[in-house]
């Protein structure tokens, strides 16, 4: 590339003198010694620098068109060109200094995996030793356990209270042991107040208590089922309370309104009594002012039929062949005659309450009968 100078390198073989006695393994550098290492790379910097300052000055602030963008194609491959001929020559500085590196580092690997032969060898009898001792270890620590567990293996067993730190060789036996019974121990304790407890759901604390080995969670669900048996049985009661007033009020009610129509029918029987009464006394006031006429004997003739039926109440009206209403009123233009008639009637109070009605709808006069004088 032009501007780039090429620098010739010296190589200096300098050989320590220093003396090894038999038998002693040390790693010594030859050549170069640690004082002969190349400690910085010395090449045309500024030249270089120069040559490409000058190259981009006649880039700066430039602006491309349309017209020129063919130019500025070129101007940028010229300039990528000239950055792939500086990497590639830096790639061959690098490549230059390493390669001594490589051979040494290869070398010295060679010697560290003769050294690795006997070190598996070694580390293989290690851990079996070492593995070797965890299980007599754990042995040690299960048959305390086998001690101390009584009824409690089923509830209890031993990997789940078992801890792998316990092989550590950092973790003394004894205070593995230890800690094993401590364990049993407070299991122990802790099914002993699950059980002591007044509650119907102790099972249901105890199961949660060997899923988790945690007293305080197994005491929660128990009061969490506690709680929830209260609460339902606070919604029955209050439910069951409700239906009772309802209740209450539906009978209120309808008590209410028992004694809404007693007072009806009673204030009718009352107003009824009070018009029989009424046509009663009027009966009694009928008579007769002329002597038997044809319409006393009309009366007369119909007294059992047709007046029975009007202060019996029916509601229903007798055939007109039968009965003759002597009280309608006829459609002669001219007045008719009245007359006068005395009787007596008896009857319930509905009944004579019906007969004057009777007589006030078809505009018959009534009045109360005097007293004969004895």
């Amino acid at each position: 590339m032009a501007g780039i100078k090429k620098t010739e390198t010296v190589e200096a073989e300098v050989v320590e003198t220093a003396v090894v006695p038999a038998g002693k393994m040390e790693f010594r550098l030859i050549n170069p010694t640690e004082d002969g290492f190349l400690r910085r790379i010395q090449w045309n910097k500024e030249e270089l620098e120069a040559a490409v300052r000058a190259k981009i000055a006649g880039y700066e602030n430039v602006v491309y068109t349309e017209e020129n963008i063919k130019a500025a194609k070129n101007d940028r491959a010229e300039l990528n060109k000239l950055i792939k001929a500086i990497e590639e020559r830096r790639k061959q500085v690098k490549n230059i200094i390493n390669e001594p590196y490589a051979v040494f580092e290869a070398e010295l690997k060679e010697i560290t995996a003769l050294i690795n032969e006997p070190v598996a060898l070694i580390d293989q009898q290690v851990k079996a030793f070492e593995e070797k001792q965890k299980e007599e270890k754990k042995a040690a620590i299960k048959a305390t356990y086998d001690e101390n567990i009584g009824d409690l293996a089923e509830v209890l067993p031993f990997e789940k209270i078992f801890d792998s730190r316990y092989l550590n060789q950092t973790y003394k036996l004894a205070t593995a042991q230890k800690e094993i019974v401590d364990k049993i121990d407070t299991v122990k304790t802790d099914l002993e107040t699950i059980d002591s407890l007044d509650s119907k759901y102790k099972l249901n604390a105890k199961d949660v208590y060997i899923k988790t080995l945690d007293l305080s969670k197994a005491l929660a669900e128990n009061k969490r089922l506690a709680d929830l048996e209260e609460k339902l049985e606070a919604d029955k009661r209050r439910k069951a309370e409700e239906e009772a007033e309802r209740k209450r009020q539906e009978e209120i009610r309808k008590q209410k309104e028992a004694e809404e129509q007693a007072k009806r029918e009673a204030e009718e029987a009352e107003r009824k009594a009070a018009e029989a009464k009424k046509a009663q006394e009027a009966a009694a006031e009928v008579e007769q002012t002329e002597p038997q006429s044809e319409m006393g004997k009309v009366i007369e003739s119909i007294e059992k039929s047709a007046f029975a039926q009007a202060v019996a109440g029916e509601t229903q009206a007798a055939p007109a062949a039968q009965v003759v209403d002597p009280f309608a009123p006829k459609e002669e233009p001219e007045q008719e005659k009245k007359y006068r008639v005395r009787f007596f009637a008896d009857g319930t109070k509905e009944q004579l309450g019906k007969l004057i009605a009777f007589m006030n709808e078809n505009n018959i006069k009534y009045g109360k009968i005097a007293k004969e004088s004895k």
